[in-house]
């Protein structure tokens, strides 16, 4: 069962962090931070989260604005961007939920969430101690294996911008992907796509530069099946982190019973393995109240 903690953003967003105690655990200093894909709710992962609790692991997860238990739902009415996320959001969760309490973090990310993970500890933002994302990768073209799977990805950009820009937003909810999103947003994911660097609206912060700064142990994990992101993207993204040097793990069909894994649905299909893969990486690299 979740504790929910209500939180409001610099501008007026409201959102929520999304609490999950450790059973059989009392010390709570240590702790992980949950950042979910785009336009996937917080309350997706909760079969995830529960089984995280089970194992010991205090977990949060924020729900990222724009999402139904926020006070951001209509595109149109509202815009932002990934700096928004990473610069108003995250220290809001920080400052009005119990996170702030916590002294030995980890943050996970997925898809997105990876991305918000890297660069907002590049800039000193988030300070863990340890980074794992789940299906985080670049978005360039040159991610995609085989030409016409380049091309496609090449089409697709400006396409999304385009028609984000007749509506106003990404009406990715008929579209069937990424739910819907404000415009400033689909341009930073555009821009990141076209260039190769993150180069985000709205901010004064060189986020591509804040990669170079990670010094913390980086897990990356891949998935077999995955048709978004593909083990190649996510060594494009390990690439431009430094000066630690992540880790990838690509999880095959061999750990999901033979099937192919899912980019968004895999919390769902076997979070089990990916929590053991996880657990046995965080083992490696420790946090401090796990040395002793």
């Amino acid at each position: 069962m979740a504790t929910e903690h209500p939180i409001t953003a610099p501008d007026g967003t409201r959102t929520v962090v999304d609490e999950y105690a450790a059973q059989g655990r009392e010390d709570s200093s240590a702790a992980v931070l949950f950042l979910p894909a785009l336009g996937v709710p917080i309350g997706y992962y909760t079969p995830l989260f529960e089984k995280a609790a089970a194992r010991g692991i205090h977990i949060f997860g924020l729900e990222m604005r724009g999402r139904p238990r926020t006070s951001t739902t209509d595109m149109r009415k509202h815009d932002w961007g990934y700096a928004t996320l990473i610069e108003q959001d995250i220290p809001a969760a920080f400052r009005q939920s119990p996170l702030g309490e916590v002294e030995h973090l980890t943050v996970v990310g997925h898809s997105l969430g990876g991305l918000l993970a890297l660069t907002a500890t590049g800039a000193g933002i988030l300070r863990p101690e340890r980074i794992m994302t789940a299906a985080s990768g670049a978005g360039h073209h040159s991610t995609r294996d085989g030409f016409v799977a380049r091309t496609q990805r090449r089409l697709v950009t400006p396409w999304a911008r385009t028609i984000t820009q007749v509506w106003g937003y990404f009406p990715g909810d008929k579209l069937g992907f990424g739910d819907r999103q404000p415009k400033t947003m689909m341009r930073d994911w555009h821009r990141e796509a076209r260039t190769g660097r993150f180069i985000f609206a709205n901010t004064d912060t060189d986020y591509e530069e804040a990669l170079r700064h990670i010094d913390v142990p980086v897990l990356q994990l891949s998935f077999a099946g995955d048709t978004l992101v593909s083990p190649r993207a996510v060594d494009m993204l390990g690439s431009r982190v430094g000066p630690a040097t992540p880790e990838h793990v690509h999880l095959g069909t061999d750990a999901n019973a033979g099937r192919p894994w899912d980019h968004v649905r895999w919390p769902r299909q076997n979070s089990d393995a990916v929590l053991d893969v996880m657990q046995d990486w965080a083992r490696k690299h420790p946090v401090a109240t796990e040395q002793s």
